[in-house]
């Protein structure tokens, strides 16, 4: 790593994707004054990046110190004059190619404008238009071009080159602008085929990786601004910080509900809702061992063997912006009948468990709305009241003070509302668990 007096600028370059390489341009590195105009912490570097179409008569550049305020750059010939030809694929493919730049620099202070600042406000330049010959018939083999902030330079208003009117690729075009901005920001090229900074998989949608990136274009090469490996995501939020318009992140556990009465192996699911991708995500049971989702899922199933009683649920996850979210739920697990089916005071069996009766909330026989309001997972009605309930056990057995309506195979309360039974006749009570089709219903009592 170079002394913070000892600034330097490299051009870097991004590949066509049928290039095979431009190895000329690699390794030249241009000497910056440490004190030169212009030379400011990337902190308090600008947060504009302009990226230009060129039109509608192209731009005219001249070889010279880089610079976005004069359209002065390095990469050009020596005392040349050169013309980048305006954008030719069209305003709805230019729009297409901005919204997909503006979305992948979206989670940072960076504001991606196509209007030119103008020469007294400082920002950093993309020009997007043009092909490599004109810039500069030397370079071979380039979709794009930029000086390159080594480590300890400090440089604002850079001015970078995506030679657009070689490829009509709109992941590819996207991709690229991001790739040359990288560099003027101080980013080495990646080997992570998902970051823009790659010369992998050229032509696939690109985001900054949260992640250990090893640099170099096609092995592993040393990071110019890093020890060993480069995080291009938290580079960027560390450097410009994270965009005042980003969501929040919000951990929302959809089940159990806190103070559920739940059985032995009961689900668990979740939400992790941020504007950025998920970097981690756990589901932890009183504080044990934290378990990742399956497939990307966030849905977990207790143990079958988890004990009676109070415990505590906990799903926590990380956002890419390293942004932390979690949500806690006290559940109730339900204890295994006795061996003659009875239950404790307040509770019934039902199932094999002893669940908790009409006093509780979500208790058997208790009110409900819908099927998540109840500690059995079942909510019936009559058509004019709706309680907690379940299916008959073997037998067509019911808790004490229900009967079973076989035609439906849903326990009932015996004085329950709706239309009644008589207790000899054959008239039909009109049942349905909440969701289902109502369906008429005869009534027997065990």
């Amino acid at each position: 790593m170079r002394s913070a007096g000892s600034a330097v600028l490299a051009l870097a370059l991004v590949l066509v994707p049928a290039a095979a390489s431009a190895d000329v341009w690699q390794d030249r590195v241009l000497p910056c004054e440490p004190d030169a105009a212009g030379l400011l912490p990337l902190t308090t570097s600008s947060r504009i990046l302009y990226v230009n179409d060129c039109l509608p008569n192209g731009c005219v550049v001249r070889h010279g110190s880089d610079s976005s305020l004069t359209d002065h750059t390095t990469i050009s010939p020596q005392g040349s004059t050169r013309t980048m030809q305006p954008y030719r694929h069209g305003q709805a493919h230019w729009d297409q190619v901005i919204a997909c730049v503006k979305e992948t620099f979206a989670p940072f202070d960076i504001r991606v404008v196509t209007d030119d600042p103008g020469p007294d406000v400082p920002h950093f330049e993309v020009m997007a238009a043009g092909t490599s010959a004109d810039l500069n018939p030397q370079i071979s083999g380039a979709g794009g071009i930029a000086p390159f902030i080594s480590c300890n330079a400090r440089r604002d208003n850079l001015l970078s080159f995506v030679f657009a009117n070689q490829t009509a690729d709109i992941e590819y075009l996207c991709a690229a602008i991001a790739h040359e901005a990288g560099h003027t920001y101080g980013l080495s090229h990646s080997l992570d085929p998902l970051d823009p900074m790659t010369y992998m998989d050229l032509g696939s949608r690109k985001h900054w990786q949260n992640a250990d990136q090893l640099c170099g274009t096609e092995t592993p090469e040393q990071c110019r601004c890093f020890p060993s490996t480069q995080n291009s995501f938290r580079y960027l939020k560390d450097t410009f910080g994270l965009s005042p318009d980003l969501g929040e992140a919000n951990m929302v556990i959809v089940k159990p509900k806190d103070g559920a009465w739940v059985k032995p192996g009961f689900g668990i699911s979740a939400h992790f809702d941020t504007p950025l991708q998920a970097l981690e995500v756990g589901m932890s049971i009183d504080d044990g061992t934290r378990q990742p989702p399956q497939g990307g899922v966030l849905a977990w199933n207790a143990p079958s063997t988890i004990a009676p009683g109070s415990h505590t649920i906990t799903v926590s996850g990380t956002d890419f912006a390293d942004r932390t979210a979690s949500r806690t739920v006290t559940v109730n697990v339900m204890e295994a009948c006795g061996a003659d089916g009875t239950c404790g005071e307040g509770f019934v069996c039902s199932a094999g468990f002893c669940t908790p009766g009409a006093d509780f909330d979500g208790g058997y026989g208790s009110s409900c709305v819908g099927n998540e309001d109840c500690a059995t997972g079942q909510c019936a009605s009559d058509g004019s009241s709706s309680v907690c309930t379940s299916t008959c056990d073997t037998g067509n057995v019911c808790p004490s003070g229900f009967e079973c309506v076989v035609e439906a195979n849903i326990c009932w309360p015996l004085d329950g509302g709706g239309c009644s039974a008589g207790r000899g006749g054959s008239p039909l009570a009109m049942l349905a668990l909440i969701g289902g089709v109502l369906v008429g219903l005869r009534r027997r009592r065990r």
